[in-house]
């Protein structure tokens, strides 16, 4: 076989096993295949980061009410357009859960502008070194973690929610 043919015989089984593992994951939960990750039914990872606006916010210190952990990052399509749904969410069901979004591998000032330019009304972590990011098993973005009351993971969803989907996952974190 000469090389050309060769290299692209190659290049398609890539291209094949990448669609395959992305597609086989596609809403199923946010680590890739045989990757670590935390599990459902397990405890969420803890974790301490910066808040866009100053402070920092600790796992430990969003317990005692459902949370949904939203990874995401501002050049994401995908998560840019669950965004809309995540605010009406939030507005529907604000006291009775924790909304946070944890923003991936990007400036302060980047992720300050895209949250004042489309109005991000929930709080936005900032895991720059993306230590968190890996701590959960987060490959793929978005990925959302809804935790029940006492950090327990309850579900785990890859990819843009809707908001009977975000609806759904509230109610099984509070069945729990």
């Amino acid at each position: 076989m000469k090389r050309p043919a060769v290299l692209a015989l190659l290049a398609l089984v890539l291209a094949a096993v990448f669609f395959s593992v992305a597609a086989g994951r596609w809403g199923q939960g946010g680590a890739a295949p045989g990757l670590p990750g935390p599990a459902v039914g397990h405890p969420a990872p803890p974790f301490s980061l910066p808040e866009l606006g100053g402070g920092t916010v600790s796992l430990a210190g969003l317990l005692g009410r459902p949370v949904l952990l939203n990874f995401w990052a501002t050049w994401c399509p995908d998560c840019r357009a669950e965004m809309p749904a995540l605010a009406r969410f939030r507005a529907q069901v604000g006291a009775q859960v924790e909304v946070v979004g944890v923003d991936v591998h990007e400036s302060t000032s980047l992720v300050s502008l895209f949250a004042g330019q489309n109005g991000l009304g929930w709080p936005i972590l900032l895991d720059g070194q993306g230590l968190v990011t890996a701590d959960y098993g987060v490959y793929y973005l978005p990925t959302s973690f809804f935790l029940d009351a006492r950090g327990v993971i309850r579900r785990v969803y890859t990819g843009p929610m809707t908001l009977g989907q975000m609806r759904t996952f509230l109610e099984a974190a509070r069945a729990a």
